[in-house]
């Protein structure tokens, strides 16, 4: 579905940026979902500070996933796919960073708790693993190749 030119026809570069978006909202709700779990959890097994401290280290991964969704979904389908590339790896820099700050401010004024936030961020990045799963479930059975 291209124009001769071979740019995707708008409706294409519509439904693609839909669907983008779609995805992000999906998996930014797995996380929460995930993370407020976890949190009931923690707070039943280990007390309130330690569910609090779980809810943090989701806090942190799902606003890493806010980040790069936004950095990353700014960029127009239209634009080449070098600026799509460029976009996205400067999306991942931004994340890492942010990362490495939330992560260091946590560890330095909150080191008792530093586990329960890593568990929360876990439970984050399993969102993404179902996310995957999700994804790979919707492709159509042509895209598929039998072993």
């Amino acid at each position: 579905m291209a124009t001769e030119s071979g740019q995707p026809k708008h409706s294409q570069i519509e439904e693609t940026q839909a669907g983008f978006a779609r995805m992000a909202v999906w998996l930014l709700r797995t996380q929460a979902v995930l993370v407020v779990v976890g949190a009931i959890a923690a707070v039943l097994l280990a007390g309130t500070g330690s569910g609090l401290a779980l809810l943090a280290g989701g806090g942190i991964g799902i606003l890493l996933t806010a980040v790069a969704a936004l950095r990353t979904g700014v960029v127009s389908a239209r634009a080449g796919a070098a600026t799509m590339v460029a976009a996205f790896y400067r999306a991942m820099a931004m994340k890492l960073v942010v990362a490495v700050a939330l992560f260091a401010a946590v560890a330095y004024w909150f080191p008792g708790f530093f586990g329960p936030v890593l568990i929360g961020y876990i439970a984050t990045v399993v969102a993404y693993w179902l996310a995957m799963w999700r994804l790979g479930r919707m492709q159509p059975a042509s895209n598929q190749q039998d072993d």
